[in-house]
């Protein structure tokens, strides 16, 4: 039995892919492989419809059995409140990085999940217990059990080695971007305490002879702040460079991967987009 709901598990998983791959490239205009792992497979997806065949079709209630669409439209939507929310806040506090982010979508919450698309959930949940679910049951009732259970077998090991691969290029990733940071923060502190020595203090001091002490020490502050955005601006574009051109390509290809993600760290999200951009570049 739990044979036949992982072999479930992967299918609604792949047609989860297929719609969020088409929806996102469509929006994009551009190829979107969308999902947590590297191949066609999105488990938030497999998780919530193979959820929703065991508690409108499996159980042995009847009431859920002929559930009306209002009844399913309701479980749908809070079901998938509670999955969203949970997946969301465990994958960024075991990664650090986020899937998806409501933020600039109304009635959301922490940018995990949001009314609209909650709504939207409830919908599909109707669609798919009604329209997908059948008759991908009918089909799987016609299938050998042995080969089903083969099957999860395979699926076990296909999704085992890409779940290993992408937690394994996370954890990476994560440790280079944050050793990325932390060399960014260490070279700011010495440009910035050479600046203040040298180049500034020589203008603010003609300043402070031609002006109120007040004004010129606004004016130091401004010029401060200024160079210090030019600073670090120059770091980061130099340190994300020189990691992109000591990686394999096997590398480069895992932070395309990466790099789609939304990280909730304003700096580590600047460095991603600094390499996408930068390898969007070398192939033109």
């Amino acid at each position: 039995m739990l044979s036949n709901y992982f072999v479930y598990f992967i299918i609604y998983s792949f047609i989860g892919w297929i719609y969020e791959t088409c929806y996102c490239t469509i929006h994009e205009k551009t190829w979107q492989n969308r999902g947590f792992l590297y191949g066609p497979c999105i488990p938030l997806y497999g998780v919530g419809a193979t959820l929703a065949q065991i508690v409108f079709i499996d159980l042995p209630f009847n009431a859920l059995h002929n559930a009306s669409y209002i009844t399913i439209f309701c479980i749908c939507s809070i079901g998938s409140f509670f999955l969203e929310y949970f997946t969301s806040y465990a994958l960024e506090k075991r990664f650090n990085a986020r899937w998806w982010d409501y933020s600039d979508m109304p009635l959301n919450i922490n940018g995990r999940v949001c009314l609209p698309f909650t709504l939207c959930f409830g919908i599909a949940g109707i669609i798919v217990t009604q329209f997908i679910i059948p008759p991908i049951m009918f089909g799987m009732s016609h299938v050998p059990q042995t080969f089903i259970e083969f099957l999860a077998l395979l699926f076990m090991f296909l999704f085992g080695m890409d779940l290993a691969l992408t937690v394994s290029a996370l954890t990476t990733f994560a440790k280079d971007f944050e050793r990325i940071n932390e060399q960014i923060n260490t070279q700011m502190s010495e440009r910035i305490e050479l600046f203040q020595n040298t180049f500034n203090e020589s203008k603010i001091a003609r300043i402070e002879k031609a002006a109120e002490k007040k004004e010129a020490a606004f004016v130091k502050k401004e010029l401060t702040s200024e160079r210090i955005e030019e600073i670090k601006e120059q770091l980061s574009s130099e340190a994300v460079k020189e990691w992109i051109k000591n990686a394999t390509e096997t590398q480069r290809g895992q932070f395309r991967h990466i790099a789609k993600f939304t990280h909730p760290v304003a700096s580590t999200k600047s460095l991603l987009n600094k390499g996408s951009q930068y390898l969007r570049n070398r192939k033109k």
